[in-house]
């Protein structure tokens, strides 16, 4: 069992709402609401819609459906020249070469190069030169790699004092933690012995949710973790947001108060989607 899934139980057992582990390792859970049966798949929840599920993880489709509620940095999206004919009308550019040329054009250096769909971290890139740039698009665009992505973001580079997640459920703030401590480009600080630290500062958590509550006007989410920048100039800048995030690293890193604290934030969950839908 996984630990934010312990975390659910828990949430569950306080509630005192029915559930069943149905699969071995105990990560598929049948929870009985009010309403009939909801299921929880690892870090997969029934909180949101497919569509909300899809643009969250679609990171040019976050930008483009809230970009101008919220302060995203600026991005532009470039499909791999090589994909199948078929979907090659589809393409603006059509060489690596007219790719490098726009991003130098609109953005300069340092800039940062991903993949649209990735998660955790991967195929994350800060470009300081051409020959970087290049090679970030080149793995993105990799067929051969697990972690191959057709459509590949550059992105305006925000220097950050801190980066947060916030995570918000039904449209309302449930916690929120630091990512890592250095002023600097923060991709995978699990990986350079940095850790996420639970966030206690109340008027924190109140300026994250106002910065984001524009989006909220925009999208029904139900479940989502908005991963902000504190940029050097001291103004928020949203990277991207998480419909199934996870919590393995907060409960790691925080001993005494991570396992309550996510337990207490799908105790809240549970109980207003029992309520809603009664």
């Amino acid at each position: 069992m996984e630990r934010q899934v312990a975390c659910l139980i828990e949430a569950c057992k306080q509630l005192g709402l029915r559930y069943e582990c149905i699969d071995h390792e105990q990560n598929l859970v049948r929870v009985y609401f009010n309403h009939g049966v909801e299921y929880f798949e690892l870090n997969k929840t029934p909180f949101n819609s497919e569509s909300i599920y899809g643009i969250c993880r679609d990171k040019m489709h976050s930008y483009q459906a809230f970009n101008q509620a919220v302060s995203i940095p600026e991005t532009l999206s470039f499909l791999d020249p090589n994909v199948p004919d078929e979907y090659k009308h589809y393409l603006q550019y059509q060489t690596m070469d007219e790719i490098v040329v726009a991003v130098e054009r609109q953005f300069g250096y340092p800039v940062v190069v991903k993949s649209n769909s990735g998660a955790l971290g991967v195929n994350v890139h800060l470009c300081h030169d051409q020959t970087s740039l290049i090679a970030a698009f080149t793995e993105i665009f990799n067929g051969q790699s697990k972690h191959y992505d057709y459509l590949a973001l550059a992105q305006a580079y925000v220097e950050n004092k801190a980066e947060y997640r916030l995570v918000c459920g039904f449209g309302e703030p449930l916690l929120a933690y630091k990512r890592g401590m250095a002023q600097t480009f923060n991709v995978r600080y699990w990986e350079k012995n940095e850790v996420a630290t639970l966030e206690q500062d109340e008027a924190l958590i109140t300026a994250l949710f106002e910065f984001v509550k524009p989006v909220f006007e925009l999208a029904n989410i139900g479940f989502v973790g908005f991963d902000i920048i504190l940029g050097q100039d001291d103004q928020f800048y949203l990277i991207e947001l998480n419909s199934s995030p996870r919590f393995n690293h907060l409960i790691i890193d925080n001993p005494e108060l991570g396992s309550s604290a996510v337990a207490s934030m799908y105790k809240n969950m549970l109980l207003k989607l029992n309520n809603r839908d009664a």
